[in-house]
C-alpha cells in the first residue's frame, strides 16, 4: 500500500525524528541571555595594510542584525550598506558576529556607545567587505528552563536523545517553522509564487516555498528510511571537501554515508539547480515532491537569477553536542551546547531534545 501523502502542517512543523523517545519539555528564550550565539568565521582577516575594510565583532542583545547594523552606521555616519555581515542572527538572543566597515570609519568604532549593541576588538584590516554566507557556522549555548522533571530523569532523557541523534547520523537539516512566517502562512503563498515564476530577487515568500519543498523531500525520505541509504542518481556531498558527485553504486555510497564520509543532498528547486540524472530513482523522488507542490518542472527555468536554486545536505552534525542539568531554586534547568553549520536551524535540534514533552510533570527534587 502506498504511503499517505504528507500533509502541509507536518511539512511546515514535522514531528521530531526521535519522537519515539520522550523529551524534557521546558521553555527556551525566557530571556535573551538564555539563547547565546557566536559566529564561527569562514576565514581570518588578511591583515592587508592597504585593506579597504576592517573587521570587528558586533555584540547585540534583543534586536535583529539589521537593526544593529543601522545603529552602528548612524553612529559612524556611514550608509548601512557600507557595513558588511556574514549572517543574520536571532533577535531574541545575545549574539556575537563579525562585521566589516570601511577603513576610513574604523577610528569611530571605539567610541560607539549604544544600548544593547557593542562593537569590540580586535579591529583587523581586510581587503574585502564581509558578504552574506562568509561564515562556517555558529556556536550555541541554550538554557532550557522549567523542565518538569527531576534532574536525574532530565539527564537520562537528554543522554538517550543525544545517543539517538548520533545513531541517525546527525540532525535533519530541515527548515524550522519560523521560515514559513506567522502560522505558516508563507508556505502556501510560496508554492503559489513558484508556480507563477518570474520572482523578484530576495523574495522571502518564494524562498519559503523552496524551503517547504525541501522539507517535503527530506520527510518523504525519512518516512521511507532513506536518509542514509543511497539511491541511483542521488547527488551526494563529500563531508571533507564539500565536493558533489552522482551516486552510481548505491551500496558503496551507503557505506560512505554510514561512515560519515558523505551526506545525501536534497533539492532547493530553482532555475539552475543541479538535478539527478533524468529517469533515475533519485530524479523520480524529486519529481514527486514537485508534483506534491503542484509545480510544473518546466516552469522552474522562468525563476531566473532571482531563484537559481541549490543543493542542501539532508543531515548535519551538531558538533560538541552536550547537556548539563542542574537544580536552580525550585526548577530544573538544562544547558545545551553545540555548533551547527551555517544555514542550519538550532530550533530543529532543540525540538528533538524537548519533544515529545512529558505528559505528567514530575514532582521537584528535594
Amino acid at each position: 500500500m502506498a504511503a499517505a501523502p504528507l500533509r502541509m502542517d507536518e511539512v511546515v512543523a514535522p514531528p521530531p525524528a526521535t519522537a519515539d523517545l520522550p523529551g524534557i519539555g521546558g521553555r527556551i528564550r525566557s530571556k535573551p541571555e538564555d539563547f547565546r550565539v557566536e559566529e564561527i568565521p569562514a576565514y581570518p582577516a588578511d591583515g592587508a595594510p592597504d585593506g579597504a575594510h576592517v573587521f570587528a565583532w558586533l555584540e547585540k542583545r534583543g534586536c535583529t542584525t539589521d537593526d544593529a547594523v543601522r545603529a552602528v552606521a548612524r553612529a559612524l555616519s556611514i550608509s548601512p550598506r557600507a557595513v558588511g555581515v556574514a549572517g543574520k542572527k536571532d533577535r531574541h538572543a545575545v549574539t556575537r558576529q563579525r562585521i566589516s566597515v570601511p577603513r576610513e570609519a574604523a577610528a569611530g568604532l571605539g567610541a560607539i556607545d549604544l544600548p544593547d549593541v557593542a562593537v569590540v576588538g580586535p579591529v583587523e584590516p581586510h581587503r574585502h567587505k564581509l558578504r552574506i554566507g562568509h561564515l562556517r557556522g555558529n556556536r550555541f549555548t541554550v538554557v532550557i528552563r522549567g523542565v518538569p522533571l527531576t534532574p536525574d530523569e532530565a539527564r537520562r532523557r537528554l543522554a538517550a536523545k543525544i545517543e539517538a541523534i548520533a545513531r541517525l547520523g546527525g540532525i535533519e537539516n530541515r527548515y524550522g517553522p519560523q521560515r514559513f512566517g506567522r502560522d505558516g502562512k508563507n508556505a502556501g503563498r510560496g508554492l503559489d509564487r513558484l508556480r507563477r515564476g518570474r520572482p523578484r530577487k530576495g523574495d522571502i515568500v518564494l524562498s519559503a516555498g523552496q524551503s517547504l519543498l525541501f522539507n517535503h523531500y527530506l520527510l518523504a525520505r525519512r518516512r521511507d528510511g532513506l536518509l542514509r541509504t543511497a539511491l541511483p542518481g542521488d547527488l551526494v556531498q563529500r563531508t571533507d571537501s564539500g565536493g558533489m558527485f552522482v551516486c552510481d553504486d548505491p551500496d558503496e555510497v551507503t557505506a560512505r554515508l554510514e561512515r560519515g564520509e558523505a551526506v545525501l543532498t536534497g533539492p532547493m528547486f530553482g532555475s539552475r539547480m543541479r538535478a539527478p540524472p533524468e529517469g533515475s530513482p533519485a530524479f523520480e523522488r524529486e519529481a514527486a515532491t514537485l508534483a506534491w507542490g503542484g509545480i510544473d518542472a518546466g516552469r522552474l527555468s522562468e525563476l531566473g537569477r532571482a531563484a537559481p536554486g541549490t543543493r542542501r545536505p539532508l543531515l548535519v552534525r551538531a558538533e560538541g553536542l552536550s547537556a548539563t542539568v542542574t537544580r536552580r531554586g525550585d526548577e530544573t534547568v538544562a544547558v545545551v551546547r553545540f555548533a551547527l553549520p551555517a544555514g542550519s536551524y538550532a530550533t530543529v535540534l532543540l525540538d528533538e531534545l524537548c519533544h515529545p514533552a512529558p505528559a505528567v510533570q514530575a514532582p521537584p527534587a528535594g
